[in-house]
């Protein structure tokens, strides 16, 4: 009787309002320089990698530090997801490479192109028109269950892609361009 009357008690206390949000660290979002010139700009929700994205700026417009992370737009409905909406310049107002990215259907928007994020939440890009975008595929460990431990575990969930994949760690290393064949007449 003391249990049920416990966990009706519990239940009631979930459904005041403000009672049900993911809690403060499980949702996020990061950005750093990675190295000249790359930036990374990442989100995570409830403990789970979304999105990571590498990314080379256009050298005409350059990056605004501060507004490279993305906003979150958190939902206190799971049925909806939290989402993210950003910018890869880093101009939230007047953004020249827009993005949004959703947690409920792991589906990105760089640039008004939708990509899915269960075929990897990894991408990297130069920007500049128009961008050029590759999508990698990657393995994101389970966050650990103390919330304030996620951001920084996320971070350096990050970190450790670059070290791991030869891709992101070349990146923006362009392939040598294929050379003339001289055996061919024209």
């Amino acid at each position: 009787m003391v249990r049920t009357l416990a966990g009706l008690v519990a239940f009631l206390l979930l459904t005041l309002p403000g009672c049900s949000k993911t809690p403060p660290g499980f949702s996020g979002t990061g950005a750093y320089k990675a190295k000249d010139p790359v930036w990374v700009t990442y989100g995570w929700s409830k403990g789970r990698m979304v999105y990571v994205i590498f990314l080379v700026p256009n050298p005409n417009f350059p990056v605004k530090e501060d507004g490279l992370a993305a906003t979150l737009k958190p939902s206190s409905d799971p049925k909806v997801g939290d989402s993210f909406e950003g910018s890869l310049d880093g101009n939230l107002e007047k953004t020249r490479v827009p993005f949004t990215a959703s947690s409920r259907t792991f589906d990105i928007t760089i640039e008004k192109k939708p990509y899915r994020i269960s075929n990897g939440p990894v991408f990297l890009i130069n920007t500049g028109p128009p961008s050029k975008v590759e999508q990698l595929q990657a393995q994101i460990a389970a966050a650990p269950k103390d919330e304030t431990d996620i951001p920084s575990f996320m971070e350096n969930q990050v970190r450790k892609l670059v070290k791991e994949n030869p891709k992101i760690s070349e990146f923006p290393k362009a392939p040598e361009a294929p050379k003339p064949d001289k055996t061919k007449k024209k």
